[in-house]
């Protein structure tokens, strides 16, 4: 429906439409600002996998985030007991239209610095909206390259069985940091005499590069009760079998949630540079944007 909107809107407005598209009607650009914005989209529709069947997907094709699936969260993680959100993060977390929107049938997540609020970015997560336990996670999406960024696609636990961070594990499907877009991180989090994490880091091909915002890339956790495999385009990049962790109990057995989220600064990727950023959404390249096509979630039924 929007997407026949902005073609119906482009008609009647203009003599044809580009990916460069003009926001109407949004409050957040003061009137009379001329602005484009890319938003490039690839619209590409979930796979379809043997022996498993599509039980959920958004694909942010309404106007406004779908809080029944998503929530915010805000602030800097002092709120969550978690100040800097435990890695010495320089960014503020919110619902800001110039952080957080969809266009096109893509979520858009934009990192921004500006002298009066410094960084800002958004963070949400699918905690008592959706859950995700064995079966297959798909992802499209695209990643932003700048100095200091660090997005994320991953999963927190549902319930926090076993106590807090890390007791109940972390999954990370995927992380980038800085300019590194032809890195992915894939990891696992939990508790075994302390803080412990097993991962692997796939060198991608500059064809594959995970800042790509008119191509995606797809990636994919594929969640077995003996193990987890990570694929990009449906091509294996890591594996991980639960008895090499050794572990007991296993917090992989359990409910977790996704979230998405864009990060600047901290502890692993280091001090953000201020130029790389956008000081808003308003003529912000989509290099600098994390975009999600769609989270799909398939299960063996």
């Amino acid at each position: 429906m929007l997407r026949l909107f902005f073609i119906l809107t482009c008609l009647l407005l203009t003599s044809s439409c580009d990916n460069s598209n003009k926001i109407l009607n949004d409050p957040s650009i003061p009137p009379g600002i001329e602005t484009t914005e890319f938003n490039n989209c690839p619209n590409n529709a979930p796979n379809q996998h043997e022996g498993l069947t599509l039980v959920w997907v958004d694909e942010f094709n309404e106007i406004l985030l779908d809080e029944s699936y998503w929530n915010y969260m805000y602030g800097d993680g002092s709120d969550y007991g978690i100040p800097g959100w435990g890695n010495n993060e320089a960014q503020r977390y919110g619902d800001n239209v110039n952080n957080i929107y969809t266009a096109n049938g893509c979520l858009f997540i934009v990192p921004t610095f500006n002298e009066a609020t410094e960084y800002e970015s958004a963070r949400i997560n699918s905690s008592k909206k959706q859950a995700f336990h064995f079966g297959r996670i798909d992802v499209s999406f695209s990643v932003p390259e700048m100095r200091g960024v660090w997005p994320a696609i991953w999963l927190l636990p549902e319930e926090w069985l076993y106590g807090d961070w890390p007791r109940s594990g972390e999954i990370d499907l995927m992380e980038t940091i800085n300019t590194k877009s032809d890195e992915l991180y894939t990891t696992v989090h939990f508790y075994d005499n302390g803080h412990r994490y097993v991962g692997g880091t796939t060198y991608l091909d500059q064809l594959t590069k995970l800042t790509n915002p008119v191509d995606h890339n797809v990636i994919s956790l594929i969640w077995n009760e003996d193990s987890f495999q990570w694929l990009v385009n449906n091509q294996l990049v890591y594996e991980l079998y639960f008895d090499d962790l050794n572990i007991s109990p296993n917090p992989f057995l359990e409910e977790f949630h996704m979230l998405l989220n864009v990060a600047v600064g901290g502890n692993w990727p280091g001090q953000p540079i201020a130029e790389d950023y956008c000081n808003s959404r308003i003529n912000c390249e989509d290099v600098k944007k994390l975009i999600i096509d769609y989270v799909a979630y398939y299960r063996e039924l």
